[in-house]
């Protein structure tokens, strides 16, 4: 396992690699020295490139979506969020988004259909029951006075650098 991510780490682009390394550290099955110490085993053929994955890697991804994203932050030269920032209130619910960008007051939220359709996601809720779920977390995330927006990213926009960096802008993030 360690030896093919570092293998897709120096053969294919980052859009693809850190998706793969992401959810291996997420799952435990390997470590980052792990993906290092190979890395450094191969000389410098696509050393410097599986470098920047695997430096990049972070069990806090909870999707292949979450990674792309993280690759799009690079690519456009956002600042580094916080991963998987819970907000919280003393006897209130917690809500935990996939990116925040204190600095800025802006909550990034990866959001696929999947959550809405996929039976799987829903666990025995109605389309409707988990949209109103969604609107009322976010209204809660909204609450906080820290949280000036909240950019809501898709898998399409996601494919499209220029998408993310003017959704991005337009929340007062530098691209």
């Amino acid at each position: 396992m360690v030896r093919t991510l570092v293998d897709v780490a120096v053969a294919r682009p980052l859009v693809e690699s850190l998706p793969m390394i992401d959810a291996a550290l997420h799952d435990r099955v390997v470590l980052p020295e792990m993906l290092r110490d190979e890395a450094a085993g191969r000389g410098e053929r696509g050393q410097d490139k599986a470098a920047v994955a695997i430096g990049m890697g972070s069990a806090l991804s909870g999707s292949p979506a979450e990674s792309v994203c993280r690759v799009r932050f690079r690519q456009l030269g956002v600042p580094d969020p916080v991963q998987q920032h819970a907000f919280r209130r003393p006897g209130e619910r917690t809500a935990v988004v996939d990116f925040w960008f204190p600095g800025h007051g802006v909550v990034v939220e990866v959001d696929g259909r999947g959550k809405y359709e996929d039976p799987t996601m829903l666990g025995g809720r109605t389309t409707a029951d988990a949209h109103w779920q969604e609107k009322q977390r976010e209204d809660f995330v909204r609450s906080f006075p820290d949280v000036r927006a909240v950019v809501r990213l898709t898998w399409a926009d996601l494919m499209d650098p220029e998408r993310v960096r003017t959704k991005l802008r337009r929340a007062g993030i530098p691209c």
